[in-house]
Protein backbone atom coordinates (compact mmCIF):
# COMPACT_ATOMS: atom_id res chain seq x y z
CA UNK A 1 0.00 0.00 0.00
CA UNK A 2 1.43 3.41 -0.97
CA UNK A 3 2.44 5.78 1.82
CA UNK A 4 -0.18 8.39 0.90
CA UNK A 5 -2.98 5.78 1.25
CA UNK A 6 -1.64 4.68 4.65
CA UNK A 7 -1.59 8.31 5.75
CA UNK A 8 -5.20 8.82 4.60
CA UNK A 9 -6.32 5.60 6.35
CA UNK A 10 -4.74 6.65 9.65
CA UNK A 11 -6.16 10.16 9.36
CA UNK A 12 -9.65 8.73 8.66
CA UNK A 13 -9.43 6.46 11.71
CA UNK A 14 -8.72 9.50 13.93
CA UNK A 15 -11.74 11.30 12.48
CA UNK A 16 -13.92 8.22 13.11
CA UNK A 17 -12.74 7.92 16.75
CA UNK A 18 -13.32 11.65 17.33
CA UNK A 19 -16.82 11.26 15.89
CA UNK A 20 -17.54 8.35 18.26
CA UNK A 21 -16.54 10.48 21.26
CA UNK A 22 -18.65 13.40 20.07
CA UNK A 23 -21.59 11.08 19.35
CA UNK A 24 -21.51 9.81 22.92
CA UNK A 25 -22.00 13.43 23.93
CA UNK A 26 -20.01 13.00 27.13
CA UNK A 27 -16.26 12.55 26.69
CA UNK A 28 -14.41 12.83 30.00
CA UNK A 29 -11.12 14.48 30.82
CA UNK A 30 -8.94 14.10 33.92
CA UNK A 31 -8.04 17.65 34.93
CA UNK A 32 -6.20 16.97 38.21
CA UNK A 33 -4.74 13.99 40.05
CA UNK A 34 -2.90 14.77 43.27
CA UNK A 35 -0.94 11.50 42.95
CA UNK A 36 0.62 12.82 39.73
CA UNK A 37 1.83 16.03 41.38
CA UNK A 38 5.54 16.11 42.25
CA UNK A 39 6.62 16.94 45.78
CA UNK A 40 8.10 20.41 46.30
CA UNK A 41 11.92 20.59 46.08
CA UNK A 42 13.52 19.36 49.30
CA UNK A 43 10.38 17.65 50.59
CA UNK A 44 10.75 14.04 51.67
CA UNK A 45 7.07 13.20 52.11
CA UNK A 46 3.69 14.68 51.47
CA UNK A 47 1.47 15.69 54.38
CA UNK A 48 -1.65 14.96 52.34
CA UNK A 49 -2.71 11.37 52.95
CA UNK A 50 -5.64 11.21 50.53
CA UNK A 51 -5.87 11.45 46.80
CA UNK A 52 -7.83 14.10 44.94
CA UNK A 53 -9.18 13.71 41.42
CA UNK A 54 -11.01 16.22 39.25
CA UNK A 55 -12.73 15.09 36.06
CA UNK A 56 -14.66 17.12 33.51
CA UNK A 57 -17.56 15.59 31.57
CA UNK A 58 -18.71 18.29 29.19
CA UNK A 59 -19.81 21.12 31.49
CA UNK A 60 -20.00 18.83 34.56
CA UNK A 61 -17.11 18.69 37.01
CA UNK A 62 -16.69 15.63 39.24
CA UNK A 63 -14.50 16.44 42.24
CA UNK A 64 -13.45 13.42 44.33
CA UNK A 65 -11.30 12.68 47.34
CA UNK A 66 -10.19 9.19 48.36
CA UNK A 67 -8.72 8.53 51.76
CA UNK A 68 -7.89 5.38 53.70
CA UNK A 69 -10.09 5.09 56.77
CA UNK A 70 -8.22 5.12 60.08
CA UNK A 71 -7.39 1.70 61.56
CA UNK A 72 -8.81 -0.03 58.50
CA UNK A 73 -7.88 -1.36 55.08
CA UNK A 74 -11.01 0.31 53.69
CA UNK A 75 -11.07 3.50 51.68
CA UNK A 76 -13.69 6.24 51.60
CA UNK A 77 -14.41 8.04 48.34
CA UNK A 78 -16.38 11.27 48.61
CA UNK A 79 -17.36 13.22 45.53
CA UNK A 80 -19.47 16.09 44.28
CA UNK A 81 -20.76 16.91 40.80
CA UNK A 82 -21.35 20.48 39.64
CA UNK A 83 -22.56 21.73 36.27
CA UNK A 84 -20.79 24.93 35.22
CA UNK A 85 -23.57 25.63 32.70
CA UNK A 86 -26.17 25.69 35.51
CA UNK A 87 -24.60 27.26 38.60
CA UNK A 88 -26.74 26.99 41.70
CA UNK A 89 -28.64 23.98 40.35
CA UNK A 90 -27.11 20.85 41.94
CA UNK A 91 -26.97 17.56 40.08
CA UNK A 92 -29.27 15.52 42.32
CA UNK A 93 -30.36 11.96 41.55
CA UNK A 94 -27.48 11.09 39.21
CA UNK A 95 -26.65 7.37 39.28
CA UNK A 96 -23.04 6.68 40.30
CA UNK A 97 -21.62 3.17 40.56
CA UNK A 98 -18.27 1.71 41.57
CA UNK A 99 -16.92 -1.11 39.39
CA UNK A 100 -14.02 -3.50 39.85
CA UNK A 101 -12.72 -4.93 36.55
CA UNK A 102 -16.11 -4.19 34.92
CA UNK A 103 -18.24 -5.72 37.69
CA UNK A 104 -20.47 -3.45 39.79
CA UNK A 105 -19.62 -3.57 43.50
CA UNK A 106 -21.67 -0.60 44.77
CA UNK A 107 -24.02 2.09 43.51
CA UNK A 108 -25.73 5.19 44.78
CA UNK A 109 -27.50 8.35 43.64
CA UNK A 110 -26.12 11.84 44.13
CA UNK A 111 -27.89 13.72 46.93
CA UNK A 112 -29.53 17.17 46.80
CA UNK A 113 -26.08 18.81 46.69
CA UNK A 114 -24.71 16.58 43.93
CA UNK A 115 -22.64 14.60 46.47
CA UNK A 116 -21.97 10.85 46.65
CA UNK A 117 -19.95 8.57 48.94
CA UNK A 118 -18.54 5.04 48.83
CA UNK A 119 -16.58 2.87 51.26
CA UNK A 120 -14.71 -0.09 49.82
CA UNK A 121 -11.66 -2.31 50.01
CA UNK A 122 -9.06 -0.74 47.79
CA UNK A 123 -8.08 -2.83 44.78
CA UNK A 124 -6.69 -2.44 41.30
CA UNK A 125 -9.02 -1.94 38.36
CA UNK A 126 -11.57 0.37 40.03
CA UNK A 127 -13.73 2.58 37.86
CA UNK A 128 -16.51 5.01 38.69
CA UNK A 129 -19.46 5.01 36.28
CA UNK A 130 -21.57 8.17 36.12
CA UNK A 131 -24.90 7.92 34.28
CA UNK A 132 -25.36 11.35 32.77
CA UNK A 133 -28.71 10.27 31.31
CA UNK A 134 -30.43 7.02 30.34
CA UNK A 135 -28.30 6.50 27.25
CA UNK A 136 -24.90 7.86 28.32
CA UNK A 137 -22.70 6.42 31.04
CA UNK A 138 -19.22 7.84 31.51
CA UNK A 139 -16.32 5.79 32.96
CA UNK A 140 -13.93 7.61 35.27
CA UNK A 141 -10.88 5.46 36.08
CA UNK A 142 -9.56 5.43 39.63
CA UNK A 143 -6.16 4.13 38.53
CA UNK A 144 -2.78 3.90 40.25
CA UNK A 145 -4.34 3.49 43.66
CA UNK A 146 -2.23 2.56 46.65
CA UNK A 147 -3.07 -1.15 46.65
CA UNK A 148 -1.75 -3.12 49.58
CA UNK A 149 -2.06 -6.86 49.82
CA UNK A 150 -4.89 -7.82 52.10
CA UNK A 151 -5.32 -11.24 53.56
CA UNK A 152 -8.84 -12.52 53.36
CA UNK A 153 -10.34 -15.95 53.03
CA UNK A 154 -11.24 -17.01 49.51
CA UNK A 155 -14.93 -16.63 48.83
CA UNK A 156 -15.37 -14.08 51.62
CA UNK A 157 -15.50 -10.55 50.34
CA UNK A 158 -16.65 -7.43 52.06
CA UNK A 159 -19.46 -5.42 50.61
CA UNK A 160 -18.74 -1.99 49.30
CA UNK A 161 -21.16 0.42 50.89
CA UNK A 162 -22.66 3.45 49.25
CA UNK A 163 -23.82 6.71 50.73
CA UNK A 164 -26.30 9.42 49.79
CA UNK A 165 -29.28 7.40 50.95
CA UNK A 166 -29.12 4.44 48.56
CA UNK A 167 -28.47 0.88 49.66
CA UNK A 168 -25.35 -0.88 48.55
CA UNK A 169 -25.15 -4.01 46.50
CA UNK A 170 -22.98 -7.04 47.12
CA UNK A 171 -20.62 -8.20 44.40
CA UNK A 172 -21.34 -11.36 42.48
CA UNK A 173 -18.94 -14.02 43.68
Amino acid sequence: MPVDQIFLSVKASFVIEKGKQEASGYPSELLFDSAAQPLPPGARASVVSGRQLLYRIGTVYVDMEMDRMSNSERTALVGQMLDSARPGQPLAGISVSLHEHGRSIARTLSNDNGEFRFEFDIKKGLTLLVSMDRRHTVRLPLTNLDVRSTTSSPGKRRKATAGAGVSSIAPDV
